[in-house]
């Protein structure tokens, strides 16, 4: 078996060849096979049945991996750390990159030194941390160049929206008549897919209002097409076939979209292949979501979810891919519809920032799920998409972005002629596009909806901040749903925060789920709980204790689970909506394991000075985190936040719970304990999110507090591991 590396464009975006090398390590592979390095910027090996390799950082984009016999692309954010070369060749910043790498490694290697010499001078530990923020703002303030300013805001106007108490746990029973919008060119074979999943699908199909535009295909599609007319034309509302020449997928959804007449519209790709329950679960997405503010839901892509974030609580998005995507018809027209100078790639994430530079909502629907293949392919990089997605970025700035954004799009497609060429005439081409960019810039600089405090993020070639894991597959259905406690620890004055955890729990894909509420010290969030929408099905307890303690607390939780595997989440952590499915899955192919543990997202945050309201100033994944299990490096320091893991609640029953007299560092505890010996599945994916303090003046006291409980810690799981057989 060999690895052929391929460039790839995932949606709209570039790709880093620091990604690359994230991605290739997630893949399995046989320990005996053979790696053919096809690339002379990569070197692969395999190493006790994982795939590693190294990038260099003038490798382009994506890549395409080949196991056995199937192709499948890597996808990755383009973040321009590897592809700003100019940035990257600069001697300053070289020199900067060095020492800070350096002392991080230095630091890593040198840990079980340095750490009693913190015990004896905590202010070392005060220059630590300080010097780790001053690289962190450094590296901020260089990507500024071409990262947006309003990054932060476009997530913080978005999180706003989580203080409305606004509630759709009830699910909508009618099922009215929509369009559907299918643009096809040279689509053959992906025809048949379509339709077959179209007829097992449970929505009517006589709800259904079927309208194709063939962009002047030269294959079968336009036979196949017809086939399906007659086979299925009594059957549904209508079925339109409207031929034409190549006019793009913005143009070609336009031509279908204003031949319907339906309240709602489903705009797809012909590659697509519905969940039985796909158009029924959105469409009552939709209609749960009473007020016209929401423009369009969008459908999970499986077995490989777009890795854009979304927010876990309203589980609203900045932008929405429109692969597959319900769109309410009202809002469209108000907005124009698709832009009709973006020929190719982009379209989407213009039309999303319209929906919202007019005031509209864009939500994202997790539990209706089609199935995305267009990973499976056969080509290098198109000039097109080369061009399109470039291309696009300049007019979303232009249009979307303030004077910096404008500024970056100009230097990115400058630095695109520094870097290779992924195909021949791509710098003529990149030079002409500048031509393009100059003579339509009047006209996008103009069409922005008349909102006001509304922020379009900008990071380099892509858009909103990227979520790691975008080829761990999801969506594949278990042969069995045992049930999951999810056990979460509140106090008083947490009635916010506990309502948006709970939130996170409601809007899990995973459906057999229980949730255990404890408060430590009184009874203040009964009413929190009691006044709350769960789910149909859903099975919720509340608890109330004296002043015994966050671990007396977490293991009352433990005591009272009915769930074959357990979990924590703090009030104030979030879980994103395939958190449960993910982990649950990660242990019906690991029959070895006893526990899953994913990654997730620290959030730093500040209060608000409302109460219970708060800011968040940054969003990151903490490298320390993405490790694969080893139990001498969990030894030495903790890489699995309290919310990442899930556990067989056995453990529990053999190994105790949280120790009761500590109050830092008691997972770390729980994991040594419970990891003695067992094996953990590492699901490199982000699937929920963690607060620290966003004040570093806080954050330096947080990280006193934890080096002092650091060998009190250790040294007891250490003794209590020596009991165990």
């Amino acid at each position: 078996m060999w690895v052929d590396f391929r460039v790839f464009w995932y949606g709209r975006s570039l790709c880093s060849a620091d990604n690359c090398r994230t991605h290739l390590q997630s893949w399995r592979v046989g320990a005996s096979s053979v790696i053919k390095k096809r690339h002379k910027h990569i070197s692969a090996q395999v190493c006790n049945g994982r795939l590693s390799c190294r990038v260099s950082r003038d490798v382009l984009a994506a890549d395409v991996v080949i196991f056995a016999g199937r192709e499948v692309a890597l996808v990755r954010e383009f973040d321009l750390m590897s592809g700003l070369l100019g940035m990257v060749a600069s001697k300053i910043w070289q020199v900067v990159t060095r020492f800070s790498r350096g002392l991080r490694s230095f630091l890593s290697k040198s840990k079980a030194l340095i750490r009693p010499i913190y015990q004896k001078f905590p202010f070392l530990v005060w220059i630590r941390v300080r010097i780790h923020l001053f690289f962190k703002r450094l590296r901020e303030n260089i990507m500024l160049v071409i990262n947006s300013r309003n990054n932060t805001k476009a997530i913080q106007s978005i999180l706003n929206r989580r203080f409305s108490r606004l509630q759709n746990s009830s699910i909508a029973q009618a099922q009215p008549v929509i369009d559907v919008s299918v643009v096809t060119f040279n689509s053959g074979k992906w025809v048949d897919g379509f339709f077959e999943s179209l007829k097992a699908q449970s929505y009517p199909l006589s709800k259904l209002n079927m309208f194709f535009v063939d962009n002047g295909s030269s294959d079968s599609t336009l036979e196949a097409l017809q086939r399906w007319q007659a086979l299925l034309g009594q059957e549904v509302a209508g079925f339109d076939i409207l031929e034409g020449g190549n006019v793009g997928f913005g143009a070609g959804h336009e031509k279908a979209i204003h031949k319907g007449r339906s309240e709602y519209f489903l705009v797809s790709n012909v590659d697509i292949v519905f969940a039985k329950d796909s158009i029924t679960t959105v469409v009552a997405a939709a209609l749960a979501d009473a007020k016209d503010e929401v423009a369009s839901w969008e459908l999970r892509q499986a077995p490989y979810e777009h890795p854009k974030y979304y927010d876990p609580v309203t589980l609203e998005t900045n932008w929405s891919s429109h692969a597959c995507v319900l769109v309410r018809r009202s809002a469209y027209i108000e907005v124009g519809g698709y832009e009709r100078e973006i020929f190719m790639y982009g379209e989407d994430v213009e039309l999303s920032y319209r929906f919202r530079s007019y005031g509209y909502q864009l939500k994202y629907c997790p539990s209706a799920v089609v199935y995305h293949y267009t990973y499976e392919h056969e080509h290098h990089v198109k000039p097109i998409q080369y061009t399109g997605s470039t291309l696009a970025n300049a007019y979303i700035r232009l249009r979307y972005g303030n004077l910096s954004d404008r500024v970056g799009g100009f230097i990115l497609q400058c630095l695109l002629l520094l870097r290779p060429e992924p195909y021949a005439g791509a710098r003529r081409d990149v030079f002409r596009n500048f031509g393009v960019i100059f003579k339509k810039a009047r006209y996008f600089m103009r069409g922005k909806g008349p909102s006001e405090n509304c922020y379009f993020p900008f990071r380099g070639f892509d858009y909103e901040m990227i979520r790691d894991g975008a080829f761990w597959e999801v969506g594949e259905p278990l042969a069995d749903y045992p049930l999951v406690t999810v056990v979460t620890r509140t106090y008083k004055n947490r009635g916010e925060f506990l309502r948006q955890s709970m939130m996170s729990v409601c809007n899990q894909t995973y459906p057999n789920i229980e949730l255990i509420v404890v408060e430590d010290g009184g009874s203040t969030m009964s009413s929190v709980v009691a006044d709350f929408e769960f789910p149909q099905g859903m099975n919720v307890s509340y608890y109330s204790l004296d002043k015994v303690g966050r671990s007396v607390t977490g293991n009352y939780g433990l005591e009272k689970a009915a769930g074959k595997y357990c979990m924590f989440l703090d009030d104030d952590d979030l879980l994103f909506a395939d958190h449960v499915e993910v982990l649950v899955g990660a242990l019906a192919k690991d029959s070895n394991a006893v526990a899953a543990y994913s990654l997730a997202l620290e959030v730093g945050t500040v209060a608000s000075g409302v109460e219970g309201q708060y800011f968040e100033v940054s969003h990151a994944v903490p490298p320390i985190l993405k490790q694969e299990y080893d139990y001498d490096v969990l030894l030495d320091h903790n890489f699995i936040a309290i919310q990442s893991l899930l556990f067989q609640k056995d453990l529990y029953l053999q190994r105790g719970g949280f120790q009761t007299d500590m109050s830092s560092l008691e997972d770390w505890n729980l994991w040594l304990r419970y990891g003695y010996g067992n094996k953990f599945a590492y699901v490199p994916k982000t699937t929920s999110l963690f607060r620290t303090p966003g004040d570093p003046s806080v954050r330096v006291e947080r990280h006193m507090q934890l080096h002092e409980a650091y060998y009190i810690a250790k040294n007891h799981a250490v003794k209590m591991c020596k009991s165990y057989t």
